[in-house]
């Protein structure tokens, strides 16, 4: 906490600086000079990728015509890098500074950034906080979009769980964005969670954002999605790995300024994913990017609930075609245990045929639809086709279920059973009578 406090000063300095240097003489977009839009960025996506968001800085700093849209970053280098060497700050600083047409990129690491803070954490939510109420009150705007940049994992129970529950020899939980600083349980890195992110937006000064843009991993994931939808009245999200090199961010900008709607604008953004589709045919791999309203997402959890209180019911009598269905579901990526939610529903209702799965696979259909705004999908594991991708969710069997997580003192029961998706629809349930290991799913990403 004292270092959060230490941070404070040189960051209203760095932030002193950025708006002095920044706000040049372009014109200001209304009357009472706030932007349409200010997209704030935060994160780090590690060392061996600082250079992905450079290249993004280089390419997006002319796109920054006038302050009717604006673009801030709050950014923690990761640590060094030999295959990319990191050009704008040195490992571990912390950048702070707003992109525009006049930006010195060259001279970042001199006005715009604070060293020694390898290890800051950057999931705590009131950084998160302090870093929304600076950027909305320099750079202020009829609308704010949270653009979380890095290595994301959806649920992770080795991740969601409150801090002061988890009794393990690491304090930090993260599912949102990962942190390479700051080691987890012997591996990894830890970050921000889900719930984190929403108190600290909650407890901004602005409350609700017009959009959650996650520009990483994982993070269309129902379980992610239902604990902070209402955060935002739109979201922008993968429910695979992504693969992209910040090119919708940019299409995103050029769609804002072009755009009055929000909705449009969105739509063109996704229409620039060149990156993505590029990345995901030269490895093979399936890839999605959804855009969707939150406002209908409620609608989702009910049928869920259904679905869960169903297949709870059936399983003494219905075991093997339940299995079967499990078997058979696609499943996005190969190391994690995410399934496509609309999928599951509908081999679970053709290997059934059970009334009421049915009934619910066609309703989850109708209610997925009523979201979408816009979606891409890059299909190209040919192992795994796929007609339309949704949202994924999570799914285990009974005996890991009871399991501690890695050296926690707590087990995938009690990070499921935490969660606000559980709470509403009862899918722990489900999860708690399933006693089968699902095998041969078709998988969308293979990674060893």
């Amino acid at each position: 906490m004292r270092k959060f406090f230490l941070f404070v000063l040189p960051a209203m300095a760095l932030l002193t600086g950025m708006t002095a240097c920044n706000r040049d003489n372009r014109p200001d977009p209304s009357a009472d000079g706030k932007a349409r839009y200010t997209i704030m960025v935060y994160g780090n996506a590690g060392g061996s990728m600082d250079n992905v968001i450079e290249c993004l800085w280089e390419r997006a700093k002319p796109l920054m015509k006038n302050n009717e849209v604006r673009l801030g970053f709050f950014y923690k280098y990761g640590k060094k890098a030999k295959e990319s060497p990191q050009k704008y700050a040195d490992p571990g600083n912390l950048l702070f500074f707003e992109l525009t047409d006049k930006t010195n990129l060259d001279s970042l690491r001199y006005t715009s950034t604070t060293s020694g803070w390898e290890d800051f954490e950057l999931y705590d939510p009131q950084l998160l906080q302090l870093t929304i109420d600076m950027m909305t009150d320099s750079m202020p705007a009829q609308n704010y979009i949270l653009l979380i940049w890095g290595h994301g994992g959806g649920f992770d129970p080795s991740a969601d769980y409150p801090k002061d529950l988890r009794n393990g020899k690491n304090k930090a939980p993260a599912a949102v964005v990962y942190d390479e600083w700051l080691p987890v349980d012997g591996h990894g890195g830890e970050g921000m969670s889900m719930y984190e992110l929403g108190e600290a937006v909650s407890k901004s000064k602005i409350k609700h954002l017009k959009a959650l843009f996650f520009h990483n991993c994982f993070i269309g994931n129902m379980e992610t999605i239902d604990e902070i939808y209402d955060k935002a009245d739109y979201i922008f999200s993968s429910m695979h790995a992504l693969y992209s090199d910040g090119r919708v961010v940019e299409s995103l900008i050029n769609a804002l300024y072009a755009e009055n709607d929000f909705e449009k604008a969105g739509k063109a953004a996704l229409g620039g994913m060149t990156d993505s589709d590029e990345g995901c045919k030269e490895e093979n791999s399936n890839g999605d990017f959804n855009f969707f309203k939150t406002s209908e997402f409620p609608g989702l959890e009910p049928l869920f609930q259904r679905l869960a209180k169903r297949l709870v019911e059936l399983y003494p009598t219905q075991k093997q075609a339940i299995d079967l269905a499990f078997d058979r579901t696609y499943k996005v990526n190969s190391r994690y245990a995410f399934y496509d939610a609309l999928d599951y529903a509908n081999r679970l209702a053709a290997e059934t045929n059970d009334a009421e799965i049915k009934a619910v696979a066609a309703d989850l259909k109708k209610a997925f639809d009523k979201i979408w705004i816009y979606r891409r999908s890059f299909p190209y594991q040919p192992q795994a086709p796929l007609s339309e991708f949704t949202l994924s969710v999570y799914m285990i069997d009974k005996e890991k279920y009871a399991q501690n997580v890695g050296s926690f003192q707590y087990t995938y029961r009690d990070a499921y059973e935490y969660l606000r998706f559980h709470k509403r629809t009862g899918w722990g349930n489900w999860i708690n009578t399933n006693t089968h290991i699902p095998q041969g799913n078709p998988t969308g990403q293979i990674m060893e």
